[in-house]
């Protein structure tokens, strides 16, 4: 016999299992020296090495998903990260400010008219894809010959503006499900995505619906005068939590800490608004649709973007924000600690934070969208109110919009003969404009001239490239002017050193961005001509 096959621990699959299995036979069976496929010992092996293949697959699968940094299913990094109370952000709706353009009153017409709380309006079906936006303030009276109103040059119209709305649809009473009186319930939602702050969720309790109280959950929480306060067994409350798949689940008490709403058939009901998400960052000019019959008025339209609409929080993000939430214990003190903090929030793209004083708090606040927009009301009181317990006493918290910085690039193109030269022309403006795409770009991040270099050449068909312009639109100035004077022998120099010198080129080839700046694309011009051949 030989010496014992060694056990190599990094076979895990079906071939190197089948192999394993083959020597250890040898070892064991000298005399079994059949090694076709339609022997019955060969389908054994690979039935068994089969087997070990899927066994060791879920083996490694299920260790992966045990560590956060290693998980790669939202379900995993879910429960991995509710261990240090930490919930994945679910879809927040964007915000936009209507223009309602009514009918000018006329003598002996009505000359006030009313936009109620709940009024919807919505973007034109694209697609088959409908966007609702509501207005959920109180009941609004417009005086149409009012200060409040703009005419229009032919008196026939008066525009109101602006009316902040938000990305949403209220929907009515759905049965949620039947009280067993079982400890720990949970109902799920049938609509979604479910805005969490517009639950509205009653119990019958035998003598009609009662609201219950929605809590983050149900140990403790502040009370409106800052108290920490306990759940008790007779607390009406319960609290929301989101799927892998974003259904929202309302979950209730287990006696001790929450009540167990009383048994029941169907006495479980809850109202709520729908929306969110990124496609609510409707362009200008996309909200013209009116849901509700308001007197007088003949139309609307969103004269800016619609903005601060986010998706459900990525696990990237989750992963890479979570634990620091976790270390700062959900106390605001350093500046890092605001930072993290404030990606919990919902809508926020980008923040930077400052602190001018000692008790002064300045967030620079950059909301998701597709471009660079000042942060919504909406949002920046939502951001004031998520820190209201959390920040140290005494310190105020202020928040401001990132100043823009406009970069002015100017490519000289050369196309290969066998490429349409407008066609690659076209392919460099897109590849230029990505590069300073709003999500691409970092507070405090240099921009670098090879970094437009690389976008052009990389494209099919640029066989050669210069770039002519490379500045900020605030520091203007070649080459020529920083030197401070014009050589005498200038126009006795190489063309491609005159050309360097009238360039417009950052000093060393970057543009430094400030830390509470986000650049931008300024003018961008291409060019292109094709080589001879």
């Amino acid at each position: 016999m030989g010496s014992v096959p060694a056990v190599d621990y990094t076979n895990k699959d079906f071939a190197s299992l089948r192999q394993a299995l083959l020597d250890l036979a040898r070892y064991r069976l000298p005399e079994w020296t059949d090694r076709s496929s339609a022997d019955l010992g060969v389908l054994l092996v690979e039935l068994f090495a089969y087997l070990g293949d899927i066994v060791l697959y879920y083996q490694d699968r299920i260790a992966s998903e045990s560590f956060l940094h290693t998980a790669s299913e939202r379900r995993s990094v879910l429960h991995l990260l509710r261990l240090i109370g930490y919930e994945l952000k679910p879809a927040v709706s964007s915000t936009a400010d209507l223009a309602l353009t009514f009918s000018a009153p006329v003598q002996g017409g009505p000359t006030t008219t009313a936009v109620p709380n709940g009024a919807q309006f919505a973007t034109k079906g694209t697609n088959g894809t409908v966007q609702f936006f509501e207005y959920l303030g109180p009941d609004l009276s417009i005086d149409l010959k009012g200060s409040l109103v703009i005419p229009s040059s032919d008196g026939k119209m008066v525009t109101y503006n602006p009316l902040p709305v938000r990305s949403s649809k209220t929907l009515g009473f759905e049965t949620l499900g039947s009280s067993t009186g079982e400890p720990n319930q949970s109902f799920a939602s049938s609509n979604g995505p479910l805005i969490p702050e517009s639950l509205d969720v009653r119990v019958d309790e035998g003598a009609g619906p009662i609201p219950w109280t929605r809590r983050e959950n149900l140990l403790y929480y502040i009370d409106a005068n800052g108290r920490v306060t306990l759940s008790g067994s007779d607390s009406r409350d319960y609290y929301v939590q989101f799927d892998e798949n974003q259904t929202a689940h309302v979950t209730f008490g287990d006696g001790v800490y929450g009540m167990r709403p009383p048994v029941g058939n169907n006495n479980i009901r809850a109202r709520y608004r729908i929306g969110g998400g990124t496609a609510g960052n409707v362009p200008a000019g996309a909200i013209t649709e009116i849901k509700t019959q308001i007197p007088l008025l003949k139309s609307v339209t969103n004269p800016n973007q619609a903005v601060g609409g986010d998706d459900p929080e990525t696990i990237d993000h989750a992963v890479q924000f979570g634990p620091l939430a976790f270390r700062s214990g959900q106390r605001a003190v350093t500046l890092s600690d605001f930072i993290s903090l404030s990606h919990q929030v919902g809508g926020v793209a980008k923040v930077q934070a400052r602190s001018p004083g000692w008790n002064k708090i300045e967030l620079y606040v950059a909301p998701e969208g597709p471009a660079l927009s000042p942060a919504p009301d909406d949002l920046k009181r939502r951001l004031i109110a998520f820190f209201e317990d959390k920040r140290m006493i005494g310190t105020s918290i202020t928040i401001k919009d990132p100043r823009p910085v406009f970069i002015d690039i100017s490519v000289d193109l050369v196309s290969e003969h066998n490429y349409d030269p407008e066609s690659v022309r076209q392919k460099a403006i897109a590849s230029l404009n990505n590069l300073l795409a709003y999500e691409n770009v970092e507070f405090n991040v240099p921009v670098y001239l090879s970094k437009v270099y690389e976008a052009v050449e990389n494209i099919q068909g640029v066989r050669a490239a210069t770039v002519n312009r490379f500045r900020r639109q605030d520091q203007s100035g070649t080459l020529l002017d920083q030197l401070g004077a014009i050589p005498d022998n200038f126009r006795f120099l190489p063309a491609a050193v005159r050309r360097a010198l009238q360039a417009e080129i950052a000093p060393e080839g970057r543009i430094d961005i400030g830390e509470f700046e986000l650049p931008q694309m300024g003018k961008l011009v291409v060019t292109i001509q094709e080589v001879s051949r």
